[in-house]
Order: structure tokens, then sequence, then C-alpha cells
């Protein structure tokens, strides 16, 4: 049986005496699209920060692809595809260079485009001079290479026109069908894009009653 994308089991985290995330039990299946709501301060980027590793619960586990974050981490972030809110792209590379990046991290052949008529008019130039929407979506579809099994993707939206928009939502859908999970935090009035994906949302307050 396939290891689902992602299993997190009783993750609890406070900060001194407040509790952010308390007992949250949350699965995502291959071809699903979790959205995360709730107002800022409900837990939704700690939750991602946990199932990215950047912050480490104090209980609970997280599991990638069947590899659990702690115990294997490196077999866990193999499988992982993770965009956080702000995106930086190293200077003096450029877009083809930075994709050929990603391809050598994934151990994946490196692209010979990206599939996005706008991004490969600009592959050759240095990423850093690209808009902001532009860089987030080179950002993206360098997680793309190889074979992803679960994306987390903090506002993967923000900046980005809608064409972009619209290109990065079909690129997610291509992989969802190929098995990928996904868990994204987005904003309400998102979700009517996302609706095409068939998404699964849930309030992250529901997660930690307390």
């Amino acid at each position: 049986m396939t290891a689902l994308p992602l299993q997190v089991r009783g993750v609890q985290k406070r900060y001194a005496a407040r509790v952010i995330l308390a007992g949250v039990d949350l699965e995502v299946g291959p071809g699903e699209l979790v959205v995360l709501r709730g107002p800022n301060g409900t837990g939704k980027s700690t939750l991602l920060g946990c199932v990215c590793g950047q912050i480490v619960p104090d209980e609970g586990t997280i599991a990638i692809a069947g590899s659990d974050l702690r115990a294997a981490p490196m077999e866990a972030r193999r499988a992982l595809r993770a965009l956080a809110q702000e995106v930086e792209v190293p200077p003096g590379i450029t877009g083809r260079e930075w994709l050929a990046f990603c391809a050598d991290v994934f151990g994946a052949p490196a692209p010979g485009g990206t599939g996005d008529p706008q991004l490969d008019e600009v592959l050759d130039q240095l990423a850093t001079t690209y808009s902001v929407g532009l860089r987030r979506r080179l950002a993206f579809l360098g997680l793309c290479v190889g074979t992803p099994r679960l994306f987390v993707l903090d506002e993967p939206f923000a900046g980005v026109d809608v064409d972009g928009r619209r290109a990065m939502l079909e690129r997610l859908g291509a992989d969802l069908r190929a098995g990928a999970g996904a868990l994204i935090a987005a904003h309400d009035h998102e979700l009517g894009e996302l609706a095409s994906l068939g998404p699964r949302v849930v309030d992250v307050r529901t997660l930690s009653p307390t």
C-alpha cells in the first residue's frame, strides 16, 4: 500500500504558557488538496512550519510519504516541496539555472522549459530581475521537478497575477492527478480559484480544540 503524503498525529506546540497546537491529527491523501483556514494567530503557520521541519513540535509525530520527519528527515524532505510566504532567489543566477539547481537537489533531470510561456520567455535572464509574482511562479515550478509527494504552500498566490495563478493551478492539478498531496494556507477569497481542484477545507481551529 502506498504511504499517505502526510500523516500528522497528536502534534502539540506551545510557546511559554500559550498553546498554539493541541493534539493535532491531520491526513492528506494521494491526489488530495487540503486548504487550511482560520484567522491570524490560530496556528496555520505554526502547523505548516512543523510539517516542513522548521518548527519542532513539543509532542506528536509527522510522516511525509511514510518517512518520519524526526527519525528519517532526509527521506521525508526528499518527498516534500515547500513554498514559503517570502520567496528569495539567489542573486546572480538565471531562471534556467535555478530550475537546474532544483533538479539537482531532487535528483531529477533538468527541465528544458517550464510550460509557462511568460516564464519561458525570460528563463535566461537573471531571476532577481523578475517581478515578485514571476519569481514566485519560478520557485513553485522548481518544486515540481522530480516526483513530489507532498506540497506545502503558504499563501502561494501572493503577488501572482491571474494568468500566473491559472498556470500554477494547472501544474498543481497535474501533480495531484499523479498522486501527490497538497496542504495549503490560503485566504478565503482564493477558495473560488482552488475549487477546480476539489479541496477539503479545514478550519485550523477545529484541529486544536483547546
